[in-house]
């Protein structure tokens, strides 16, 4: 699974689509066990963008933040991405243009926003398009600014070191460290800086519980196959892992169809979006009854949590975009994945040797058949947005799936069949110490700090206990800016 091991994380090497879920996802976190946190707190502190181009919600968006949000520009899609957007819309019933994906209710067929800073298209030479990214929003920028800020590049934190335990809470007085070493290789000689307040844990979904099981900090069953002596009993580590699952339809379109420019250095690589709910995948009686049976399996007290919001909540986003490959034909089609799956994986240490990987099992595809369901119907539907016009007259062949291997009155075992056997990981990770009551089997209260602990906080996607209708980034930037704000005791 591709993480972003650079300054700046994942924002620095990820597509930078801007989206946000929807207001229910986020006021959810708080009925779950975490005061505080709701819609309204994140969004306060998630209006860090600035440069928003037109047909976006002034009020869902800040204009003296550190991030740029806002859309490539010259935009030169603009054709094409009309015709993704219209023929979406034709092919899926109820489903409305979306001025704005970022302000609190994605549902509908829009333009995605990205964290760039657009060029100047009135300047003589113009330039940009650059990446916007929490490395050149934050970083950087502090340098200078903060001569107490230290970063060491190709170091890589090991374990936490502890104080000798006089009180039922375990307190972190050192993070040891070492040249980044190898993969797979033997450690080398381990260094050690020394806690003052707090240590802050952000190393993602993946590399967050990486590095709190090395620390011995999880199953005790688990660190004790590895030989990792326990700090504290905390099983939640690892566990509840969610990400999504993609798959594709692609065709060759005609050489008159509508150019689109974009490439990985210059723009943005999906320009047109359609947040899909449920209703709109399976139509209201199918939809009804699939709902119904999933709340009826879950916990008692996540029925209303689950139900609140449930039928206009988007479960599936289509992203779509044209492309021009170096060799062949040019192609047009759509990634699209479940955004709310039921399905939960795990990530834990095989080694007591930093270098050496966790061992990841995402689970795809396994748990509630309402997952391999909808994204059958899902593969349906995204043949019949580039069925229908103005897409249809530009389109001379399916290439993936193809009709030969899934054809027009394939059934539903074939559909289900092909999004199984053919996807990879859309790289959303999140819940893997989730934020949760420790009853409930979380790993962090709604102060962040890990349970067991008095001075650790972990501060990325992993404290999030549920997907989200949303790309991720800029929520986690809500995520850190309020944890900066409890940090400073506010």
């Amino acid at each position: 699974m591709t993480q972003g091991k650079v300054l700046g994380g994942s924002s620095s090497i990820n597509g930078m689509c801007w989206t946000r879920a929807t207001i229910d996802q986020y006021d959810s976190l708080e009925r779950l066990g975490n005061p505080g946190w709701n819609f309204k707190s994140l969004f306060k502190w998630a209006q860090n963008q600035i440069s928003l181009g037109v047909n976006a919600k002034a009020e869902a968006h800040g204009y003296n933040g550190k991030v740029n949000v806002g859309f490539p520009q010259p935009y030169e899609a603009a054709v094409v991405i009309g015709h993704l957007v219209t023929a979406a819309r034709a092919a899926i019933p109820d489903l409305a243009a979306n001025p704005d994906v970022a302000s609190g209710n994605p549902n509908g067929a829009a333009r995605f926003q990205f964290s760039i800073k657009p060029s100047d298209a009135t300047a003589s030479t113009p330039g940009g398009n650059i990446r916007s990214s929490s490395a050149n929003a934050y970083i950087y920028p502090s340098l200078l600014e903060k001569p107490n800020l230290v970063i060491l590049v190709e170091h890589q934190a090991t374990r936490l070191v502890w104080q000798e335990k006089s009180t039922s809470l375990s307190r972190a007085s050192g993070v040891k460290f070492i040249a980044t070493p190898l993969p797979q290789a033997a450690p080398g000689p381990e260094f050690i800086v020394n806690i003052v307040n707090e240590a802050i844990v952000a190393s993602g979904a993946i590399g967050s519980p990486h590095f709190l099981e090395l620390s011995g900090v999880g199953d005790p069953r688990i660190l004790k196959k590895v030989g990792i002596p326990v700090q504290v009993d905390l099983p939640a580590v690892g566990t509840n892992l969610q990400d999504q699952a993609l798959n594709t339809v692609i065709y060759a379109i005609t050489p008159d169809a509508p150019a689109s420019e974009y490439t990985i250095l210059n723009g943005a690589l999906t320009p047109a979006v359609a947040f899909v709910d449920i209703e709109q995948v399976l139509g209201a009686k199918w939809a009804r009854a699939m709902g119904k049976d999933l709340v009826e399996s879950i916990p008692a007290r996540a029925k209303a949590i689950v139900s609140s919001g449930a039928f206009t909540t988007p479960v599936i986003e289509f992203s779509m975009a044209v492309s021009q490959p170096t060799f062949g034909d040019r192609l047009i089609g759509t990634a699209f994945w479940n955004l709310i799956p039921q399905w939960r994986g795990t990530v834990h240490v095989k080694s007591n040797n930093p270098s050496v990987h966790s061992e990841l099992d995402p689970q795809f595809f396994i748990g509630h058949d309402i997952d391999i369901y909808l994204k059958g119907n899902a593969t349906r539907l995204a043949r019949k947005i580039f069925g229908t016009s103005p897409l249809k007259e530009y389109v001379v062949a399916e290439l993936v799936p193809g009709l030969t291997a899934i054809p027009n009155n394939a059934s539903d075992i074939q559909w289900q069949n092909y999004v199984t056997s053919g996807y990879s990981a859309v790289l959303h990770p999140i819940g893997t110490v989730p934020m949760l009551p420790q009853k409930d089997g979380g790993a962090v209260g709604p102060d962040l700090v890990v349970y067991g602990t008095s001075n650790v906080r972990v501060v990325d996607s992993s404290i999030l206990p549920v997907q989200i209708s949303a790309h991720l980034s800029s929520t986690v930037y809500g995520i850190a800016e309020k944890a900066v704000d409890m940090i400073r005791g506010h």
